[in-house]
């Protein structure tokens, strides 16, 4: 990995990171919030690939739940369900044509979901088991819901500044 690629990745860690800590809904039901961060998510997979918005959506999200003190406990499940949202996203949506973004947007977001609804309905005991799963429901949808707004953010930073597809290309040097 170079440095461009460390560089990057960190900065879209902190991105997803601030967008979730910044706007959080409490679901007081479950012990549980909601939050934008998906607009993130979507964004950073397609400006630059599966594996960067793996690892910023997966390590901005938890570090969120990490560092919002009783949503801790959320960690673990958190990791992978938007780490399964950024690497679908940016993978099926690495072709940056429409369909394919969406694509990637509606797969990585019901995976999220299906991830969160599955492990909080299997450990009662930290998530509050299968009716905490069924209230979280649409407010995961709608989490998720918000990550077309990514595509639309990615499409007019596309748009303004063409050359963010080549940023995570190896940098190229030719003599003059």
């Amino acid at each position: 990995m170079n440095a461009r690629r460390v560089s990057l990745s960190a900065v879209s860690i902190a991105l997803v990171f601030v967008l979730i800590r910044s706007i959080q809904v409490p679901i007081v039901a479950t012990e549980g919030f909601t939050h934008p961060g998906a607009v993130a998510e979507i964004f950073v997979s397609l400006a630059f690939g599966p594996s960067i918005g793996l690892v910023a959506a997966a390590g901005g999200a938890a570090l969120a739940d990490l560092t919002s003190g009783q949503f801790a406990k959320f960690a673990p499940l958190t990791l992978l369900a938007h780490g399964t949202l950024g690497f679908l996203a940016g993978y099926l949506g690495r072709k940056k044509q429409w369909p394919n973004m969406l694509a990637g947007w509606l797969v990585g977001g019901i995976a999220l979901v299906g991830i969160y609804f599955v492990g909080e309905s299997l450990v009662a005991n930290l998530y509050g088991g299968y009716a905490a799963a069924l209230i979280e429901l649409p407010f995961n949808l709608v989490q998720v819901g918000l990550g077309i707004f990514g595509i639309f953010l990615y499409r007019v930073t596309r748009a303004a500044y063409p050359r963010i597809d080549q940023l995570t290309e190896h940098p190229r040097f030719e003599e003059v």
